[in-house]
């Protein structure tokens, strides 16, 4: 910012690729930010929703409009397979984005040479899922129970110096119970991790979402 202000950066693609930068640091920021202010919101009930018949196909297109240039610069292969026919569930559009927003954010911090990623929404036993899958470290499944919990960070070398607050994943399980559905992790250490995201489909009768008290 610094180089751009005084103005020696003279050529126009490299202009291009700092204001990304900025811009994706500043979006890393402010995700962080957020993420600790809703995280004490949660924490002390406060949270409040606006329930909503929602499209998960669409806020995945939205969600992805935001990863697609550092997932191009940092050499991701992205796949991704909707359900067309997929009903809408009953949430709040903002919440489940931030959901989505904070598994990306950990798919990519904890990928490292393997570096793809898969996000597929369908149907099971009367609901609808959202799976984010990574070839990243993985979890030992010793600590699988523990990942949602705050500020928990798995212990490994492989992740030593991986920053992060330590939020993310509690704050995906809060959101995900406030709307009445589920988190699932299905990870091996070296071979990656997949985290389904799954929801009740909406109704006419849950306009209010599916805890009217928050």
């Amino acid at each position: 910012a610094e180089m751009l202000e005084m103005g020696r950066v003279p050529d126009e693609g490299k202009k291009k690729h700092y204001y990304r930068t900025i811009m994706n640091e500043a979006a890393r920021l402010t995700q962080l930010i957020n993420n600790i202010l809703d995280f004490a919101r949660l924490e002390a009930k406060r949270k409040q929703y606006s329930f909503q018949p929602v499209s998960l196909n669409e806020i995945v297109d939205e969600t992805l409009q935001m990863f697609r240039y550092p997932l191009k610069q940092r050499g991701f292969e992205l796949s991704v397979k909707l359900d067309d026919e997929l009903p809408l569930i009953q949430g709040d559009r903002q919440a489940v984005t931030q959901a989505l927003v904070n598994l990306m954010d950990n798919a990519i911090k904890f990928s490292r040479e393997r570096r793809s990623i898969r996000i597929e929404t369908g149907r099971e036993n009367g609901r609808v899922f959202l799976a984010i899958t990574d070839q990243g470290v993985g979890i030992p499944e010793s600590q699988q129970g523990k990942i949602f919990e705050k500020f928990y960070r798995i212990g490994s070398t492989l992740v030593h110096d991986t920053k992060g607050s330590g939020l993310g994943l509690a704050i995906v399980k809060h959101i995900i119970d406030d709307h009445g559905g589920e988190v699932r992790v299905r990870s091996k250490p070296g071979e990656g991790s997949t985290f389904t995201l799954v929801f009740p489909i909406a109704t006419e009768d849950l306009t209010n979402g599916p805890d009217s008290r928050r």
